[in-house]
């Protein structure tokens, strides 16, 4: 769990960035639509069809 760059701004957003081919070889393409469910603590991203 990371935060963007604050800019002056006291309290900054959470922020997760995933990104590297780890991520094409579990079926996510660039450009390709996600869905993001939320449950108890978890996020759990899923990819949607075909690019």
């Amino acid at each position: 769990m990371g935060y963007s760059p604050n800019r002056g701004i006291k309290k900054p957003a959470p922020q997760l960035l995933n990104k590297g081919y780890w991520l094409e070889e579990l079926g996510f393409l660039t450009g390709q639509p996600v869905t993001v469910n939320i449950e108890q603590g978890r996020l759990i991203i899923q990819a949607e069809g075909n690019v």
